[in-house]
């Protein structure tokens, strides 16, 4: 037998290496088989990998290098002039003129910048408590369809069941072939409905992996049911909501900026050096060479744009930003509280499906199944009981899940670190 040896020499290893380490991260990837998800991973996945959210934090980048340039003295000013006259007479000026402030405008614009940062950290928050809110909600969307699919799926397997036995009657003679051609209809018309309630799912699922910020045909598991709590959680107060938080702080640059109008007002005084150089005739010694070297101030009279309407300006500015923010205190606190009345309503409505109905309806197919075997009911009444246990059903999945669409509002409502 001949035996093959392959070598690699060093600079072959530097491009095989990235190879071999792509492939077994493709490798353990897909070994580790679809993502098995919870309600809080989600948020977490998506706060930290959405497309949306990846550019949006770019924004306090933009704010800090803004931020860089504010406050700042302008850039000096050179100043140069040549007159020439006949007969080697002439005039040659060279100076540097700097201007300054004469308020506090400096200081008053590195705060703002500051501000201006701080405002893009804070629409980032927003972004990401928006997006938790969504995540939250395409999660629960995701389940309640994953649950719908199981009911139809189980809802064909009896019918499946039950045409089977039909079957089994019309070979033994006591069953009507009508009876098993309904039967036959009612599984095919169930095996479709599984078939639609799949490309919900399917959809559902794309939304979930659109928040994560996964492909749509990423595969996805949860670790979750519908199952209603025991109990609905307590009453609480909001917490540090990202858009409150941004009012909040967009009212303190507010002020600022009226501050920063009021030392706008006076314009930068310029302050220069100066030398000048001159050669002119005097008779009857002839030309005669001067050197000068002197100071300049340049001040701006504030006459015709004394800024009184910036100052207006900022001011009314300010004001509406502080009505905003009042006004976004006092539909928090409301929306706080109805988010909760509706979520106690919703539970109610969902446990009484638990409770009562569903378990109602389960024991009525049970019965009219046995009143059928003993030849007491027809055919039509069983079928017209599965029908009626499988709206229930699906308004069981629906009820459960506009609680948890609830809690999801409520808990966007509050804001912080219930998100």
């Amino acid at each position: 037998m001949r035996k093959v040896v392959f070598e690699l020499c060093p600079s072959k290893m530097k491009s095989v290496v990235p190879i071999l380490i792509l492939f077994f991260l493709s490798y353990s990837m897909a070994a580790q088989g679809p993502m098995r998800l919870t309600a809080e991973s989600s948020i977490a996945i998506a706060i930290k990998g959405n497309k949306e959210l990846v550019a949006a934090r770019f924004l306090v980048q933009e704010a800090d290098g803004r931020a860089r340039g504010a406050g700042r003295l302008p850039n000096p000013e050179l100043e140069t002039e040549v007159a020439v006259g006949r007969v080697f007479e002439g005039r040659v000026m060279a100076g540097v003129l700097q201007r300054f402030p004469l308020t506090g405008r400096l200081r008053l614009e590195r705060e703002l910048s500051d501000w201006d940062v701080r405002i893009a950290g804070l629409e980032v928050g927003e972004k990401e408590w928006q997006m938790a809110v969504a995540t939250r909600k395409a999660f629960y969307e995701f389940v309640a369809a994953r649950e719908a699919v199981a009911v139809s799926v189980r809802q064909a397997d009896l019918a499946a069941a039950f045409t089977k036995s039909l079957a089994e009657g019309v070979d033994a003679g006591f069953r009507s072939k009508l009876d098993l051609q309904e039967a036959k209809l009612s599984e095919s018309t169930l095996h479709a409905k599984v078939e639609a309630l799949r490309v919900l799912e399917v959809e559902a699922s794309a939304r979930l992996g659109e928040c994560l910020g996964l492909a749509a045909d990423a595969a996805l598991e949860v670790n979750e049911s519908l199952a209603l709590p025991s109990s609905i959680p307590e009453a609480k107060t909001a917490g540090k909501r990202a858009d409150l938080e941004l009012a909040e702080l967009l009212l303190r640059s507010g002020e600022t900026s009226v501050s920063l109008s009021h030392a706008s007002r006076w314009e930068d005084v310029g302050v220069g050096l100066f030398i000048e150089g001159e050669r002119f005739r005097d008779e009857p010694t002839g030309i005669e060479p001067e050197a000068l070297a002197g100071v300049k101030f340049q001040i701006p009279l504030p006459l015709w744009q004394n800024g009184s309407g910036k100052v207006a300006e900022k001011i009314a500015s300010r004001d509406r930003l502080n009505a905003r923010c009042e006004s976004l205190r006092f539909h928090v606190q409301n929306q706080v509280l109805l988010k909760h009345r509706i979520l106690a309503l919703r539970f109610r409505s969902a446990a009484q499906y638990g409770e009562n109905v569903l378990s109602a309806a389960r024991e009525h197919i049970r019965e009219s199944e046995a009143a059928y075997a003993r030849g007491e009911l027809d055919i039509q009444a069983v079928f017209r009981a599965r029908e009626r246990l499988g709206e229930i059903e699906f308004a069981d999945i629906e009820a459960r899940k506009s609680y948890f669409l609830a809690y999801a509002d409520w808990m966007g409502a509050l804001g912080g670190s219930n998100l």
